[in-house]
């Protein structure tokens, strides 16, 4: 009898240290997989090379996302996370839980963001992005590699969408789209119309940020092209407008005045035969393109008509007939 009692007592004993352990598993799952309460827009966590795990824990408790640093300090130092912590800037989404912030921080799970670098923008206005880009530690002093190795680092990015690691350098950023100029440009090149009067792939580049800047109208850009290639080859100047608004830089106020068309400078296409001396903007695949392969044409004048495409004409009397036609209209 008292052995029968016995059993009981250590089969209840059992039952009983189970059930406490199977509520205790259940709060620790529940603790552990609890969302971090963050507001609807994401909260940011920034790792240092020098964070220690207690010290990530006590940061999480500041912020209110977890209840004991104790627990989480165990758990990261049991799991063998304490050295594998990855520096860099993390975003906490709503409804993820400690556990899988924390997974992300070992596995180095940054956040990404995106920086666009506009067809037909200057040095000047993507250095005001980059400074305004969020989580880009950029310094003017980024573009001096550039700098130094070009006359200028005036169209030296390709004009596209880029994804960087949150916390990189201006420096990153403009080393990654510079090297995908690289690459176009130099497939592009290698293709080329080989009757182009350019020399180098460089001048075909200083083309294309011509067109970028000339061309509203994707359509038009191997017009103009060809219009440029058949001006070099009758040793006729240039006369593109984008070429004095950017050598008139802030002086530039929307329209072109004769004086300023007169502008003393090698990049005024109107008083200097030739290219200049560089690209005036960022350009984009499609501009590089248009550059080495430009439409076969007779074209050597274009007069734009008031909706962002031009009339391309073959003859200065052509072209005369055609200002007086649609300055008309635009009176």
């Amino acid at each position: 009898m008292i052995k029968r009692r016995c059993v009981t007592i250590f089969i209840y004993g059992l039952a009983l240290i189970g059930m406490v352990a199977l509520c205790v598993g259940l709060e620790v799952f529940r603790v552990m997989n609890r969302p971090i309460p963050v507001l609807q827009n994401a909260a940011i966590i920034q790792v240092d090379k020098s964070t220690t795990a207690t010290s990530l824990i006590q940061t999480m408790h500041a912020q209110g996302w977890i209840s004991s640093v104790r627990f989480w300090t165990w758990w990261i130092r049991i799991q063998g996370l304490s050295s594998k912590l990855k520096a860099g800037i993390y975003q906490v989404q709503p409804d993820e839980s400690a556990v899988h912030l924390l997974q992300r921080i070992v596995g180095g799970k940054v956040l990404r963001e995106r920086f666009l670098i506009r067809p037909g923008s200057t040095m000047v206005q993507v250095s005001k992005d980059l400074a305004a880009a969020p989580h880009i530690n950029y310094q003017d002093t980024d573009w001096t590699q550039l700098i130094h190795k070009y006359l200028s680092a005036e169209g030296l990015l390709l004009a596209d969408t880029y994804v960087y690691d949150a916390g990189a350098s201006g420096k990153e950023v403009i080393q990654q789209a510079h090297t995908h100029l690289n690459d176009v440009l130099n497939r592009a090149w290698e293709h080329r119309d080989t009757t182009l009067p350019y020399q180098t792939a460089y001048e075909a580049l200083i083309v294309a940020s011509i067109l970028e800047r000339e061309a509203a109208v994707p359509e038009e850009r191997r017009l103009i092209s060809g219009v440029v290639v058949n001006r070099l080859r009758r040793h006729m100047p240039l006369q593109m407008d984008p070429t004095v608004i950017y050598a008139l830089g802030d002086l530039y106020q929307g329209s072109l005045s004769h004086a300023q068309m007169s502008v003393d400078s090698p990049y005024n296409t109107y008083r200097h035969q030739g290219l200049p001396p560089s690209p005036i903007a960022m350009v984009s695949a499609d501009a590089i393109e248009a550059a080495c392969h430009p439409s076969p044409n007779s074209y050597l004048y274009f007069v734009a008509k008031g909706d962002g495409t031009h009339l391309f004409t073959s003859t200065y009397m052509q072209h005369l007939e055609a200002i007086k036609r649609y300055m008309r209209k635009s009176v």
